[in-house]
Formats: C-alpha cells, sequence, structure tokens
C-alpha cells in the first residue's frame, strides 16, 4: 500500500488519487517528478480544467493537434508527399521551437532509459505541449491567406508533434483525448 502526503500533512493513498483525478492523471502527475525527490501532488489543481494544471496543458495540445486534422480533412486538405515539402519554408520562431523540441526526443529518451528516469519523458511532452501551443497560436496553418508551400509544411510539422506525442505518451503508458 501507498501513501502519497497532501500539503495539509495527512495522507492520501494511491487508490484515493486515482479516484479523485482519474489514472492518466495521477500516473502523468506522479511521472512529472523524480522518483529521487520528494514528491508533491496539488489534487486541486489537477482536478482543475486550465493551463496551470500540467495534464490539462498536454491533454489540450493533443486535442488541439487533433483539431487541425479533423478542420484539413473537412476543408477537403490533405497532406502532400513528405519528400515534396520544402522544410526551409518553417522559419518562424514559434515553427522552430517546435522542431527542436522534436529534435531532442531521441536524447531525451536514450537518458530515461539509462537512468531509469521517466520524468525526463514526461518534461518533454510538457515541453512540446508548450511549443506547440505557441506554434498554434502564432502560425495559422489552415487559414485561406496561407501560402500552400507553408501550410503543406505547417501540416507536416502538426504531424510531427502528433507523432512525437504518441510517442511519448505511449511510452508512459498514457492516453490522451482527441477533442476537449
Amino acid at each position: 500500500e501507498i501513501k502519497l502526503s497532501k500539503r495539509t500533512g495527512t495522507m492520501v493513498e494511491v487508490s484515493e488519487l486515482i479516484e479523485a483525478v482519474g489514472p492518466d492523471v495521477a500516473r502523468f502527475a506522479y511521472l512529472l517528478q523524480s522518483i529521487d525527490s520528494r514528491q508533491t501532488i496539488d489534487i486541486d489543481m489537477l482536478s482543475k480544467q486550465a493551463n496551470e494544471n500540467p495534464v490539462y496543458y498536454v491533454q489540450y495540445a493533443h486535442a488541439r493537434i487533433a483539431s487541425v486534422g479533423r478542420e484539413a480533412a473537412n476543408r477537403g486538405i490533405e497532406r502532400t508527399a513528405l519528400n515534396s515539402i520544402d522544410i526551409g519554408l518553417l522559419t518562424h520562431e514559434r515553427e522552430l521551437e517546435v522542431l527542436r523540441c522534436l529534435s531532442t526526443l531521441p536524447e531525451i529518451l536514450e537518458i530515461a532509459a539509462r537512468d531509469r528516469a521517466p520524468h525526463r519523458v514526461a518534461t518533454w511532452i510538457r515541453e512540446l505541449a508548450a511549443a506547440f501551443h505557441g506554434f498554434y497560436h502564432d502560425c495559422p496553418v489552415l487559414r485561406s491567406d496561407i501560402e500552400e508551400g507553408v501550410q503543406q509544411s505547417r501540416l507536416w510539422l502538426v504531424e510531427s508533434a502528433r507523432v512525437g506525442f504518441a510517442i511519448g505518451l505511449d511510452l508512459l503508458g498514457l492516453t490522451a483525448p482527441e477533442q476537449m
């Protein structure tokens, strides 16, 4: 039996945490912290649907990615072949942030496996969510005035972020909603 301490000093069993916030939220909150550090989990914060809740923040990014795909399909917009994309068209700082974050995934996975540190993957997922939210806000993908080459490059960037999330979330045994 495992117990966690609340900020008030009272102990909460893991089963109570799971009952209060759900298994994915409990797992992600736990995995965001190093197993070598003291675990502090704010149940009230994890129950909120707000950006300060790291689980909500990540789930919302994943749902945004899914919404881009749905909206593109609704408009009849398909990604062209990857080998026809000019990745050099991605020059906005927000696009580059997503690319930089995605490029670190292999190293993060190596470090996490070597050091038995799943919190590295959880932290990377949160960083990818932050980069994607910034990109989504500043770099429209489906707006009609976006040049087709840029739009196609951005659609592939969104797909790359989706794959990155899928890898990270799957490794941690987590799911994320397609809609929120």
